[in-house]
């Protein structure tokens, strides 16, 4: 029996032309335009996710200038010219491929930069390939500037990496950049069903589409997976493309799914059980149950089915749980699960992690969302206050029909609260004071002059107020100015003018060399954040805070029941 070397299906299948390369028909097509209107720069850099093409398209171009029998109305390489051949075989010693994770070093560059001089031996063009160019040295980025922004005129860079923004700016400004993406499942599926015919095996769609999913968009990851199926021989049927994978049975997986919607900690456990003792991935579960849940709230949102790359069975499971739940409750489950997911990576034991995960989910699972809370305390408020509100409307009617000869002049009346026909008047608290002042500003603000309100609220701290009585005819509000940049004397003078010819009483704002106790705006924050306190002793906030990951109270407004 003949020995040959096996080449394995991501060598093989290796794409020789732009015209094979999946997925990245933009690029391509940019590449091909670059080379037919001669304007092909001298320095690429491809980034993008592993097993994209990156290397592969830096080959391809490297051939498409180098080839003896290049035809420019469709610059493809024709793969039988002495050049194309030498570079397929990677014989060409004008064609360097460095690997820059294994020559970080400044003196690799510096070794590129003098070898610049010497002009192309094989071919017209002197191609330079870095792969992974991120992991190169500070030091050797900064000897390659110069010469990347001028180099000689038969000489090509093309770099390739996975961490862009690893690589100094300067340097990929003197790059033409082309970011590719991850390939699409459904052209990444149909690619392995082709690679497949020619291998002589059958590959279902169901088989195809979950190792697309499982490589992530990368093909050579696809082919890799690929390799490990066809090796177990024929026929090629989806259970066995699952046990290369690591995955279980799809419904299994809906039941443990269903069961964490449910709270039902203990088929929970007993169904996770009975997957992993299959030999499930905890990693792949972990993202399966993610991918339902996804696939359960796109559903939920009302998406259309032909868009879902889910086999019909599990698509009519996924229909079903999204009937049964709002899409508040599970989204957050789909936020919890990513959440506690990154924990089961950087645990001790992942296996009880997961069950600790299980039962967290379980518990969460059976905890009305935040809304559901907020909504069931306000109905419990409304009707205890309901009959209370009805008796307070009916005694503000009949103060209304009392009152209804009265004038303006009760609006100086209803300023002057809490007010007092003795002397004590002029001794009042500090938080009376400033509620003085500020239903003096909200006055200003009524007649239109928002900026004189504005400077009230913010740019003056208050010291004192006395209020108007019996003895006293005139109120004083004795005031700090804080803000250097504007006219304070004319801002206090514009005021007491607004309020006197409004209700009739004389207000003096003057001006203190005396140190404020505080603005308008600082008393009000301060307010806030004492309600907000507050608010956070309560129970039912407590949960609902514990519930959605990272939140917190921010500000809090008092809602108008009637409404």
């Amino acid at each position: 029996m003949e020995n040959k070397s096996y080449k394995v299906l991501a060598r093989k299948y290796r794409p020789k032309k732009l015209s094979e390369i999946i997925g990245q028909e933009e690029t391509c097509k940019i590449i091909k335009g670059s080379i037919k209107l001669n304007r092909l720069p001298h320095a690429f850099l491809f980034s993008g996710t592993r097993g994209v093409g990156k290397t592969t398209i830096a080959r391809i171009i490297s051939k498409i200038v180098n080839c003896e029998k290049i035809d420019l109305s469709n610059p493809e390489p024709c793969g039988e010219c002495a050049s194309c051949i030498s570079i397929s075989e990677e014989k060409n010693m004008d064609v360097v491929e460095i690997d820059a994770a294994s020559r970080t070093g400044v003196a690799d560059v510096r070794e590129i930069i003098e070898n610049l001089n010497y002009k192309a031996v094989e071919v017209k063009k002197k191609i330079y390939i870095i792969d992974e160019v991120h992991m190169l040295s500070k030091a050797a980025f900064n000897a390659l500037l110069k010469t990347l922004e001028e180099p000689p005129e038969d000489i090509i860079f093309i770099f390739a990496t996975t961490e862009t923004d690893k690589i100094p700016l300067t340097i990929m400004s003197r790059c033409q950049k082309f970011e590719l993406r991850r390939i699409d499942t459904s052209i990444l599926s149909d690619f392995l069903i082709e690679v497949s015919k020619k291998e002589d095996f059958k590959l279902g769609e169901e088989s195809a589409l979950l190792i697309s999913q499982a490589s992530e968009g990368s093909v050579r990851d696809a082919l890799s997976i690929l390799d490990n199926v066809l090796s177990r021989g024929t026929p090629i049927l989806l259970d066995t493309v699952k046990e290369v994978l690591g995955l279980s049975d799809n419904n299994l997986v809906i039941d443990l799914f269903e069961y964490l919607c449910e709270g039902d900690i203990k088929k929970a456990l007993l169904k996770f059980e009975e997957i992993y003792t299959k030999g499930a991935s905890l990693d792949i579960l972990a993202k399966m149950l993610m991918n339902i849940c996804f696939h359960t709230i796109k559903l939920k949102s009302g998406l259309e089915k032909k868009i879902f790359l889910l086999d019909s069975n599990v698509l009519e499971r996924v229909e079903v749980i999204s009937n049964k739940y709002q899409i508040v409750f599970l989204t957050r489950f789909w936020e919890l699960l990513q959440k506690y997911v990154t924990e089961i990576q950087s645990s001790f034991d992942e296996k009880q992690c997961f069950e600790m995960t299980i039962m967290r989910l379980c518990y969460v699972s059976l905890l009305p969302t935040p809304f559901e809370v907020l909504q069931e305390n306000s109905k419990k408020e409304y009707n205890s206050t309901n009959n209370e509100m009805i008796k307070k409307k009916e005694s503000q009617k009949e103060n209304i029909n009392d009152k209804s000869h009265e004038n303006t002049d009760n609006l100086a009346r209803n300023l002057n609260f809490q007010s007092n026909e003795s002397s004590s008047q002029d001794i009042i608290s500090f938080d009376s004071q400033i509620k003085k002042f500020k239903s003096l500003t909200n006055l200003i603000e009524r007649e239109s002059e928002m900026q004189i309100a504005y400077h009230l609220r913010n740019s003056f701290k208050l010291n004192s107020l006395a209020e108007i009585n019996s003895e006293k005819k005139i109120g004083e509000i004795e005031l700090e100015s804080i803000n250097k940049k504007i006219d304070s004397k004319n801002i206090l003078w514009n005021a007491t003018k607004i309020i006197e010819k409004k209700i009739g009483q004389r207000w003096i704002f003057s001006l203190s060399s005396k140190k404020g106790k505080k603005s308008i705006s600082e008393y009000n924050k301060d307010k806030d954040i004492e309600v907000i306190k507050e608010i956070k002793k309560n129970e039912i906030i407590k949960k609902i805070l514990e519930i959605i990951p990272s939140s917190e109270i921010v500000s809090v407004k008092k809602l108008n029941q009637n409404n």
